[in-house]
């Protein structure tokens, strides 16, 4: 088949990689560069930069919708189908139905749960033991057209954000093919998602990483696997806000309760219903990040204190 590919995140690597082998790619729609850093610097998303390196034609529209230029350009490739990868905009419409197969979009999850911008950090914040991928034809509604195929994926206690990402994104990687043949031919009719079970999950934002205390060791270790690289989990110090990097769960021998927040020797910091928190490395504001015991070294008058 002649495929348009919108993506644009690490996830989409795999996918784009694998379906360029047994079909043609017209082009490859990606989100404009953006400016980092303090020199605002451009930085291709991860996509262009495989797009490029593979020769595939490639377009950074500005906007998707409202925009008739694109929209020519696009009526102009005849693509027998439209594949999304996390694109970071919603299709409208008019492109959703534009390829004679419509529009796929690939999801990281087993939909109808976790709808939405963040299912793999929503599936690790619950403490899910299973998530999976979902390919479904887009239709008007987030997330919510009906199904092709799903595949179950096992979380494994130590899975965060990046690692989970990477194993969702390489297991839709060996079925996309198929699943696509399936549907083009006719072999599979995709079917409407139950709405029984159905949920959302929302934009992360910087705030979200914020710990409380007062949960249990495992929920916050839960919160660190999936915000782990972005927004990562915060608390404050001394009035300066203080990212914990790397952490477990861990018993403490003597038991007891403590204060939540409480920082005691080995730096172990008390959470909610008498459980603990082992802090290995951690970064002050304005600080690099630094082991516990480099930590220690610098500023002794952290035990004992309380984290808020």
């Amino acid at each position: 088949m002649r495929i348009v590919f919108f993506g644009t995140a690490n996830v989409a690597l795999p996918i784009l990689e694998e379906l360029r082998k047994k079909h043609e790619i017209a082009a490859v729609v990606t989100t404009p560069d953006v400016k980092i850093g303090r020199k605002q610097l451009l930085q291709e998303s991860p996509v262009s930069a495989l797009a490029t390196d593979l020769k595939l034609l490639l377009h950074k529209p500005e906007k998707i919708r409202n925009n008739p230029e694109f929209l020519e350009i696009l009526k102009g490739m005849g693509a027998d189908i439209f594949v999304v990868v996390a694109y970071g905009k919603i299709l409208p419409l008019e492109i959703i139905n534009l390829p004679r197969h419509k529009t796929v979009n690939v999801h990281f999850s087993v939909l109808p749960k976790y709808r939405g911008a963040s299912p793999i950090q929503a599936a690790l914040l619950n403490g899910d033991a299973q998530t999976g991928t979902s390919i479904f034809v887009l239709d008007e509604q987030v997330d919510h057209g009906p199904l092709i195929a799903q595949e179950i994926a096992d979380i494994e206690p130590f899975d965060n954000f990046f690692t989970l990402s990477d194993k969702l994104a390489k297991l839709s990687a060996k079925i996309i093919n198929g699943a696509l043949e399936d549907y083009a031919s006719g072999r599979v009719t995709p079917l409407p998602q139950p709405e029984h079970g159905a949920s959302q999950s929302g934009i992360i934002l910087k705030k979200h990483g914020q710990i409380d205390w007062h949960k249990t060791a495992q929920e916050i270790y839960n919160q660190f696997r999936a915000f782990y690289l972005w927004p990562g989990i915060w608390t404050t110090w001394n009035g300066k806000i203080l990212k914990i990097t790397e952490c477990a769960p861990q018993d403490r021998a003597e038991g007891g309760q403590a204060e939540p927040g409480s920082v005691t020797e080995g730096l172990l910091a008390a959470c909610g219903q008498g459980t603990w928190l082992k802090i290995n490395r951690l970064q002050l504001e304005g600080k690099s990040e630094v082991s516990a015991q480099e930590f220690l070294n610098g500023y002794r008058d952290f035990v004992g204190s309380i984290l808020n």
